[in-house]
C-alpha cells in the first residue's frame, strides 16, 4: 500500500503555495489600510485639537469682549451718575466716607483709614451689640457704677428700673453717658466685660483699625485711648443699618422717656440733618475735644439707600458736610 503524505503532489503545492501568496496579499492589504486608518486619525484628531483650540479662543474673544462692553457701560454709567451729581460738596472734616448702604461700594472718601476718636458714635457699636443679644423688653435695675461717668447724663438713680429698649432709645437719641454703661454692664457684666466684646466684634467684622476701651466713646482715663476710622465706623454703621430695632429709633427726631416717678422728659434727637432734611434717616452724632464734631448719617430716595460718615469736623460744619454729602449721593 502507498503512503499519501501531499508533499510530492505539484497541484497541491501550488494551491498551497497560492494561497500562502494570497494571504500575504490580504495581510499587506490590511497593513495598507491600518496605516491609512491611523494617519486619518491622526489628521483627525489634530483637526479636533485645532477645532478646540479655536473654540477656547473665540470663548476667550467672547469673554474679552463682553468685559470690555461691561467696562464701557460702567465708564458710560459712571460719566451720568457724575453728571447727575454734580461736583462733590466741599467739606471741612477731616476723615470721610460716603457708602452705598445696598451694594458696599464706596462714592467717595478722604482719609478713611486715618484712625482718631470717634466720640458718642461709639453708641452704634454699643447699640449693635444690645439688640443682638436680644430680649429687648427685659427690664434691668439701675447700679451705682452705671452712674458714675463723665457727662452727659440723663441722671439715672441706683436702682430704678428700665427696660433695655427704653435704654436704647434714650442712648441713640440723646446719647448719655450713663445710660451707655447701664446697658454694657447689663450685657456683660462691666464696662470692662463689655469692651472687650466690642473689640471681639470688629474682629469678627473684619475691622483692623479699630479699638474701644467703654460703650460711649468719652476719652480713656488710663491712657489706653479708643480710636477707629471712618471705613471701619462705616462697616458698623452699615451692620446697625440692616437692624429694624435700631433703624426705627435712630430715625426719631425726639422721644418721651418715662421715669420710674412718672414723670415725663422729651429728648430731643442731637441729629440736626434729621430736622433739616426729609431725607435723612439716622444715625449718631458725637462730639470729644480728640474727635471733633462727628455724625454718622443715613438716608435715603428713590430707592438709593446711602451712609455718610463725617469725623473731625467744625461745629457748624459737621451738620452742613454730612446733609450736602448725603444730599450729593442720593442723586444717583
Amino acid at each position: 500500500m502507498a503512503v499519501l503524505t501531499g508533499c510530492d503532489d505539484p497541484q497541491r503545492e501550488a494551491k498551497l503555495k497560492w494561497r500562502e501568496e494570497e494571504v500575504n496579499v490580504k495581510e499587506a492589504d490590511v497593513q495598507r489600510r491600518e496605516a491609512t486608518i491611523a494617519k486619518e486619525k491622526q489628521i483627525l484628531e489634530g483637526t479636533r485639537l485645532d477645532l478646540l483650540a479655536k473654540q477656547n479662543s473665540v470663548a476667550l474673544l467672547q469673554k474679552q469682549l463682553a468685559e470690555e462692553v461691561e467696562k464701557t457701560k460702567s465708564a458710560r454709567r459712571e460719566i451720568e451718575i457724575k453728571q447727575l451729581r454734580g461736583p462733590i460738596p466741599q467739606i471741612s472734616a477731616d476723615r470721610v466716607i460716603v457708602v452705598d448702604a445696598a451694594a458696599d461700594e464706596v462714592l467717595f472718601e478722604k482719609n478713611p483709614d486715618k484712625r482718631g476718636a470717634i466720640a458718642s458714635t461709639t453708641k452704634l457699636l454699643t447699640a449693635l451689640l444690645v439688640v443682638e443679644a436680644g430680649d429687648l423688653d427685659k427690664t434691668i435695675t439701675v447700679e451705682q457704677s452705671d452712674t458714675q461717668c463723665a457727662p452727659v447724663r440723663l441722671g439715672l438713680k441706683t436702682g430704678e428700673q428700665y427696660t433695655r429698649r427704653q435704654l436704647l432709645t434714650a442712648v441713640l437719641v440723646k446719647s448719655s453717658n450713663d445710660i451707655a454703661q447701664v446697658l454694657a454692664r447689663d450685657n456683660a457684666g462691666s464696662v470692662e466685660a463689655f469692651a472687650a466684646k466690642m473689640n471681639a466684634k470688629c474682629k469678627e467684622l473684619g475691622l483692623q483699625n479699630s479699638h474701644y476701651v467703654n460703650p460711649h466713646g468719652l476719652p480713656s482715663r488710663d491712657g489706653d485711648e479708643p480710636y477707629s476710622t471712618a471705613r471701619d465706623l462705616s462697616v458698623i454703621a452699615r451692620t446697625c443699618d440692616k437692624l429694624p430695632d435700631i433703624r426705627e429709633i435712630v430715625k426719631l427726631r425726639s422721644y418721651t422717656f418715662k421715669w420710674p416717678s412718672g414723670k415725663v422728659t422729651e429728648l430731643a434727637n442731637t441729629n440736626r440733618v434729621l430736622r433739616s432734611s426729609s431725607y435723612c434717616d439716622g444715625m449718631k452724632t458725637g462730639y470729644t475735644d480728640a474727635a471733633g464734631y462727628c455724625l454718622v448719617a443715613s438716608g435715603e430716595r428713590n430707592g438709593r439707600r446711602r451712609i455718610v460718615v463725617v469725623l473731625n469736623d467744625t461745629e457748624g460744619g459737621v451738620w452742613k458736610d454730612a446733609q450736602a454729602l448725603l444730599e450729593w449721593a442720593l442723586k444717583a
